[in-house]
């Protein structure tokens, strides 16, 4: 009789092989062959193997993963904490595996999912680095496997043999850990989170596992893996069908079109965005580059990472979200007091009044992005209260343009999140270039409902009539203003919100890249004026679950037709 695991679908796909247990080397557990510049040379060579190998097989958003760890592998902050250990005499491996730690800690401990995931970058390189200070080589598949780990460092899940790599099982992890990023692009399946994993499975145990279900089978039996063997065909038939829509406009049945856009929290993730069909970025999240370092980034290396992003998009449009830090992503170079309600306090553009020289450097380097690609960046603030807000936001953006002449004129935008700016949406819309409507918060900070409490789950839905209101509001002053507006918040991804969303009268849905199939399906079934009718149920509706059942009842009807 089989054991089964649960954990978090992370890659599509089924895999049957024998379980590899991976396990990362200690730093004390040999005599160093190599110094620091040297190891560092050989680490940073590696993984420029690795990302022509990445490139080559056109994967140049996942080679972006590794060309970002070359960056920390030669950060000099890294190594002159290294050098101060080697000083006090510690031997080289040692040394960087103790410089990398803090790092690591400080990201691995943010209340946010795609930051703290990167301390496994932060890990993987250290590692690779006192690896190549003891004249190691990375490890080695001997067969075909599912490899097993509480954390499998992103390098290492690249530097695997791809013909042997069946699939991958991880004890930590989430969707937004490189390593299942890289899995999805490997076409790897992969479960991570599943609690148990290593000590569970014993190495070269039989193991089937269902990256689509998040589920491992230890042992399965034969009917088993008859079932899998039907649900891998299936989930092969629905890839297929998703890659044929890739193509595809995000339009409603009878022709009306929609804006598809895609919401990135790293340059890497813009690729495979368009790949997968994204007409824009609407939404460009810039904390990656303050977090896990103890001073702010230069207006260069700010630059660089923004210009990338408006060079592959080309003419599209990318929407730069200006730093959205306090709340749950804490940094400790801005010195904030610590806060009982951290998302209802000094976060996002309210630091602009504490801190201008922060905000303005990066509408700097926003500019001279732009400047240097010839692209219009679109920038948006968040966290816009009310038109005080909004002239602060404008009055910075004009400095920066002064001390940027040669730059193209930038389109200034808000986000809609706080209630009032939704109740005064007519004023700001004479003031701004467009919107983007962020649901989660608004959800949040509409409903009183914590959104990172699980149990509150079924009171933090944004079809509730409450929040549709606000939205209404901001959607029809918008139009009146002839500004366009979007909405970015995971309503936009899931198929019943992204329903309700256009019969609002929303022009733009941003979300990752992962959803665009389902929600080209649902509104592809639908006439437009079926959604305004939708939406006007939504309003009228005397409860969030009334509403959702609304939607549903649509999407269904759409199927079905």
């Amino acid at each position: 009789m089989s054991t089964t695991l649960r954990g978090i679908a992370a890659a599509p796909g089924i895999a049957v092989a024998p379980a590899w247990r991976y396990e990362a080397q200690p730093a004390d557990r040999g005599r160093d062959e190599l110094g620091l510049d040297d190891a560092i040379a050989a680490a940073t060579a590696q993984l420029n193997g690795l990302v022509d190998r990445l490139t080559a097989a056109g994967r140049p958003a996942e080679a972006g993963i590794l060309e970002a760890q070359i960056m920390m592998a030669n950060d000099p902050e890294l190594v002159a904490e290294a050098r101060r250990r080697m000083s006090a005499g510690e031997p080289t491996s040692t040394a960087v595996s103790r410089a990398g730690a803090a790092a690591a800690a400080q990201l691995a401990a943010l209340d946010d999912e795609l930051l703290s995931a990167r301390a496994a970058d932060v890990r993987d390189v250290v590692a690779r680095v006192a690896r190549s200070a003891r004249g190691e080589v990375g490890p080695q598949l001997a067969r075909r496997s599912i490899v097993v780990a509480e954390d499998l460092p992103p390098s290492v899940t690249a530097e695997l043999d791809s013909a042997l790599l069946a699939g991958v099982v991880l004890g930590g992890g989430s969707r937004t850990a490189h390593a299942a990023i890289l899995s999805r692009a490997l076409g790897i399946p992969a479960v991570v989170g599943v609690e148990g994993v290593p000590a569970a499975v014993p190495d070269g145990v039989a193991l089937a596992i269902d990256g689509d279900r998040g589920e491992v089978l230890l042992e399965p039996d034969a009917s088993e893996l008859v079932a899998l063997e039907r649900r891998r065909h299936a989930s092969e038939a629905r890839s297929i069908a998703d890659r044929e829509l890739s193509g595809q406009p995000l339009c409603t049945r009878d022709g009306h079109r929609i804006t598809l856009a895609a919401n990135i929290g790293h340059p890497e993730e813009a690729a495979a965005a368009l790949a997968a069909g994204a007409e824009a970025i609407g939404l460009f999240r810039t904390e990656f580059l303050f977090m896990g370092r103890p001073s702010a980034p230069g207006e260069v290396v700010q630059a660089a990472a923004y210009a990338s992003v408006l060079e592959l998009m080309g003419e599209r449009p990318v929407v730069i979200r200006l730093l959205d830090v306090g709340g749950d992503k804490a940094i400790g170079y801005l010195d904030l007091p610590a806060e009982a309600n951290p998302f209802l306090g000094m976060r996002a553009m309210r630091l602009a009044r504490r801190n201008p020289e922060l905000v303005l450097a990066q509408l700097r380097a926003i500019l001279r992005a732009g400047e240097r690609t010839g692209r219009q960046p679109w920038i948006m603030a968040p966290m816009i209260g009310d038109l005080q807000d909004v002239a602060l936001f404008r009055e910075l953006a004009s400095r920066a343009a002064e001390q940027s002449p040669r730059a193209p004129h930038p389109r200034l935008g808000v986000m809609i999140e706080i209630p009032s700016a939704a109740l005064l949406a007519e004023s700001i819309a004479r003031e701004v270039d467009f919107f983007s409507i962020g649901t989660n918060d608004l959800t949040q900070y509409a409903l009183a409902v914590d959104r990172t409490n699980p149990e509150l789950g079924p009171w933090q839905d944004p079809l509730h009539p409450g929040v549709t209101r606000l939205i209404q509001l901001a959607a029809t002053a918008a139009a009146a203003a002839g500004i366009p507006v979007a909405a970015c918040g995971e309503m936009a991804g899931d198929p019943a919100g992204a329903a309700v969303l256009i019969g609002l009268g929303v022009d733009e849905l941003s979300m990752g890249a992962a959803s665009f199939a389902a929600v080209k399906r649902a509104l592809g079934a639908v006439d437009h004026e079926r959604l305004r009718q939708l939406a006007r149920d939504c309003l009228a509706a005397p409860s969030a679950r009334r509403a959702r059942d609304a939607a549903d009842s649509v999407l269904r009807d759409g199927r079905a037709a």
